[in-house]
């Protein structure tokens, strides 16, 4: 009876498979490693905000002086005083320079504003990487865009109850609205200061985010919206008139006129520069 040999074939063919298999993991592995190195960025989606608009609100006109008066007993005898050798005139200037040049415990008159709500955020965007730009746009009789305010949200803020000499530094000046020149109405030295236009307020008073809560504020310059607070240096014959010799808020046609006038905020931070809203001021 003759013994055969055993077979080897079957032995070696699961030997070069294992090898086999083995190099392919090596090759998946680096091929992997290489895909990765050179892996292409995917887009991320662009950040976006939602918002909501309360009109018909008055608020006091913070941050301009000129519409302020101090707490004062029988005011007229202190305003009426004879230059700075009556004692009356020092208090009332003491006062007026206490509580409304330098604070906001004096009676600020009243203007008409619009509240911009930020109610959501995609994602965290710092203040100072979202530009607020005031656009203006004349269409006749010749096309005219210019920019009547333009700054950070962390330049524009302040917070109700602060002193006014904790606006930014960097508070961005009134420039031109379409043909409207803000300079010629006293508006141009007051870097918003910021009746004149109007401010941002964080929710949070140190806070550096966007987040909801956050609000716009925005004063409506309409006939009779504001009136002249006792002045020094001007006769009691102005008291309590319209304030027309000054200028407070965005233009009347602003909020009558459609496409007239838009806030634009910019995140700057976003590559490229991201719109993130722009919201039309007609029928605020």
């Amino acid at each position: 009876m003759m013994r055969r040999r055993p077979r080897r074939s079957n032995r070696r063919r699961g030997v070069s498979t294992i090898i086999s298999a083995v190099f392919l993991v090596a090759i998946t592995v680096v091929l992997v490693g290489v895909l990765y190195a050179i892996r292409i960025p995917l887009p991320t989606s662009p950040p976006s905000i939602g918002y909501s608009v309360v009109s018909n609100l008055r608020l006091p006109a913070w941050g301009d002086p000129t519409d302020c008066y101090p707490n004062l007993p029988n005011l007229p005898s202190y305003y009426l005083g004879n230059g700075s050798g009556d004692p009356r005139w020092n208090t009332y200037m003491n006062a007026w320079t206490n509580e409304c040049e330098n604070g906001n415990t004096g009676h600020y008159n009243q203007m008409n504003v619009s509240q911009i709500i930020i109610t959501q955020v995609s994602r965290i965007i710092p203040l100072a990487a979202v530009q607020f730009a005031f656009v203006c746009t004349n269409l006749t009789p010749t096309y005219i865009s210019n920019d009547l305010v333009k700054g950070s949200l962390a330049a524009m803020s302040w917070f109700p109850g602060e002193s006014q000499s904790n606006l930014s530094a960097n508070a961005p000046k009134l420039a031109s609205c379409a043909t409207f020149n803000a300079s010629n109405y006293g508006g141009g030295a007051n870097g918003v200061y910021y009746n004149r236009l109007g401010f941002f307020e964080p929710l949070n008073q140190n806070g550096d985010i966007l987040q909801p809560g956050d609000t716009i504020i925005i004063y409506i310059h309409t006939p009779n919206s504001i009136f002249e607070a006792p002045s020094p240096i001007e006769p009691q014959s102005t008291w309590n008139t319209p304030d027309v010799d000054d200028y407070h808020g965005g233009p009347p046609w602003c909020f009558t006129v459609p496409g007239a006038c838009t806030i634009e905020l910019t995140d700057t931070a976003s590559v490229p520069a991201t719109l993130i809203a722009a919201i039309p001021l007609y029928g605020f």
